[in-house]
């Protein structure tokens, strides 16, 4: 019947069929197939017809959709395009046709589909996703061993081999996103010219799949996973030594002196000092980072071979509760070759022991390091601005009255 069904009345009939098998399997009786229980419809007498609109209006939920077609002879096939794509159950009168096309009686059938889905054949797939990996492989071994000065290049700005080797494994996710992206669109692309062809007759193209997914995963992650010894071979390439690290060395009893792993041109060694000082000045408050200075002085001293300049200042270590305190010594060298001038660092423990004085030290040294990156970075311009403040400053013996700005922040 077109009438909707009574659910209520016939979760009833349910309900008593559960409850006579429980107790046929009670009485050790055997055990018969479910049948499909036949709703209980709604009497027509019992049923107003009223405009869509008219039911929205009075917020009435929806029961039941029942569809009539023109044409009997077309139930069948509509009936299974439709339950190919939904996972429901399904009742439809279907009319038998003779073969001279006379309509005969209607026979009521129900249809269901459920999603299935099975890894039978993944193992084909692994010779050419080898072949892909091997051919991603070649391409990215190609790529490190072609760009070697630029690789040399990142190592002398103060890349560390690890950030080298994230540079090609970040290259090679760019390839793997736009890779698997380019290739779902291509796929809806090509699957939508033969829809329209009609080369695709009985098949379903499901785009959000969670196999179209898995596929588009296993495609970045094989491109991925090819980058990685390209991306090591890259971080060796950058450093050939057998140190990956620079390590600080072993003090001697309470004094560190060691050359710090950075060389500068005499036309800028006073613009950096001068930047290193107003750096440290930056620091004198405790909550300002990770130690604490009264400011910083800036003179210059008598080397081997001509002048160079220097850095002093006591400063206190993070956490500031192990009372590890210091005094620090920066100083240029002139080297004599090519205007290049080594640097020092020469540092005195005052207090904390020595322990927490080594830990602490790790980090100040890796923050002082990457102050030395950022000066690379700063423009021409005003590293010029920095060598003329500092020029000033040692003559008017005022570098300890540089005050902080948001410059170095």
């Amino acid at each position: 019947p077109l009438t909707p069904a009574d659910f209520v009345l016939t979760d009833e009939n349910v309900f008593m069929q559960m409850a006579q098998q429980e107790k046929r399997e009670k009485a050790g009786l055997e055990q018969t197939d479910v049948e499909i229980m036949e709703f209980e419809h709604l009497d027509p007498a019992n049923v107003m017809v009223v405009p869509y609109q008219t039911l929205r209006e009075v917020s009435s939920p929806l029961q039941a959709i029942a569809i009539r077609f023109r044409d009997p002879t077309v139930v069948e096939q509509r009936v299974v395009d439709f339950i190919s794509r939904l996972s429901v159950v399904l009742f439809a009168g279907i009319p038998e046709v003779s073969p001279e096309g006379k309509i005969g009686r209607i026979s009521v059938s129900v249809y269901s589909s459920f999603g299935h889905a099975s890894p039978q054949g993944l193992s084909n797939l692994f010779i050419p996703i080898a072949i892909a990996a091997l051919i991603v492989l070649n391409t990215m071994m190609g790529s490190v061993y072609e760009r070697f000065r630029e690789i040399g290049i990142y190592s002398s700005v103060g890349l560390a081999p690890v950030h080298i080797a994230f540079l090609f494994l970040a290259e090679s996710c760019v390839y793997a996103v736009l890779g698997a992206v380019s290739g779902y669109l291509l796929a809806q692309g090509v699957s939508k010219v033969l829809l329209w062809q009609g080369l695709l007759q009985g098949i379903t193209v499901n785009y959000s799949s969670v196999s179209a997914m898995a596929s588009s995963t296993l495609v970045m992650l094989v491109v991925i996973l090819s980058t990685v010894y390209p991306a090591r071979r890259a971080s060796q390439l950058a450093v050939p030594d057998i140190t990956r690290r620079w390590k600080l060395p072993e003090p001697d009893a309470d004094r560190w002196h060691f050359e710090f792993p950075f060389t500068i041109s005499g036309n800028e060694v006073l613009g950096l000092f001068t930047f290193l000082t107003r750096y440290f000045d930056f620091h004198t408050e405790s909550s300002m980072g990770n130690f604490f200075t009264h400011g910083a002085d800036l003179s210059t001293h008598d080397a081997e071979i001509g002048r160079g300049y220097r850095i002093e200042t006591t400063i206190w270590l993070a956490p500031f509760d192990l009372g590890v305190s210091q005094t620090i010594r920066l100083a240029s060298m002139p080297t004599g070759n090519f205007d290049i001038h080594a640097l020092e660092i020469t540092i005195d423990r005052l207090s904390g022991d020595v322990s927490s004085w080594k830990r602490c030290n790790q980090r100040f040294v890796n923050q002082v390091r990457k102050q030395f990156l950022i000066w690379r970075t700063i423009p021409e311009e005003s590293k010029r601005q920095y060598g003329t403040e500092g020029s000033e400053l040692i003559e008017q013996g005022q570098a300890s009255a540089l005050q902080p700005t948001e410059e170095n922040v």
